[in-house]
């Protein structure tokens, strides 16, 4: 028997992909000026460059972002057990978002009261198009016919596997957010100094370097890529995602091919949540 597949919007898929493969979606939600915006909307497309474009321009602009709750999970989750199914869910870093929490602690709930049914939640250890990446995998090994313990083992395998790179143009936005100390913010407050960070063992956004001028610290991402991805059938596939500096990402995704023919990169602008964190002008690259 198949499963349900689910995820949140942080996997910075798209709608033709969720629909092609039949993955449900949970969608975070965005507060701008306490007017909120999901960040995932079947028929609705976010305006991503006027988001970033108003990031730029508008101090005065409130961004505040709200996790799934356990609530939500539960009226999701509960329809698909009780029509006889088994449901799995990919969530994305608890280190950054109480999201996957909330979906284990459903977990735990529903498991109790359908305890005939297989229901997993695994925590992929990181965001956007690295979570996507690993959806899609897990998507495709449904497709293929692997049964639900197979595809959690190998979604919790591949969470230990991923490297999540994030340059930032400004630390302050996710100072802002809670998402690194201001210690860190500081570390990042000086002209021209470019920040990378990394998702740490705990799915938590860390410090990693501190690189003098942007165009070398992208060429440091390519050599994060170039020392620490391992060449494999499994690994071809690579995230980069950019909020607003579209060109310098796809340069970065053809250095790599150039130098890996072997890869396809999935180039993609962040998802309206992470946006409001990495601020614009970020750069994410995700491989294994």
């Amino acid at each position: 028997m198949s499963f349900a597949l689910f995820t949140d919007s942080s996997a910075n898929l798209t709608e033709a992909e969720y629909t092609f493969h039949k993955i449900d979606v949970l969608s975070l939600t965005l507060s701008l000026n306490e007017e909120e915006v999901l960040c995932y909307e079947p028929g609705v497309v976010f305006d991503s460059e006027a988001f970033y474009k108003r990031m730029r321009e508008d101090s005065t602009l409130e961004m505040k972002t709200s996790m799934v709750n356990t609530s939500a999970f539960l009226s999701a989750f509960e329809p698909r057990l009780q029509a006889g199914e088994d449901v799995l869910y990919l969530g994305m870093a608890g280190g950054i978002s109480g999201t996957c929490g909330a979906g284990q602690k459903a977990v735990e709930i529903l498991q109790e009261k359908y305890p005939e049914r297989k229901i997993f939640a695994v925590d992929t250890l990181t965001a956007v198009i690295g979570e996507g990446i690993m959806v899609l995998e897990v998507a495709k090994m449904r497709e293929n016919g692997a049964s639900i313990e197979e595809a959690a083992v190998y979604a919790e395998r591949r969470s230990h596997q991923i490297r999540s790179y994030i340059m930032v143009d400004d630390l302050n936005f996710l100072k802002r957010g809670g998402r690194i100390s201001g210690s860190a913010a500081l570390a990042g407050s000086i002209v021209h100094l470019k920040p990378i960070l990394k998702g740490d063992e705990e799915g938590r956004l860390v410090l990693d370097l501190k690189i003098l001028g942007r165009k070398k610290a992208i060429k440091t991402l390519l050599e994060l890529f170039e020392q620490l991805h391992v060449a494999s059938p499994e690994n071809h596939l690579i995230g980069i995602s950019h909020t607003g500096c579209e060109d310098e990402a796809h340069l970065l995704a053809a250095d790599i091919i150039e130098r890996f023919p072997d890869v396809t990169a999935t180039v993609v602008p962040f998802e309206p949540c992470t946006s409001s964190h990495v601020g614009p002008g970020a750069v994410g690259l995700f491989f294994f």
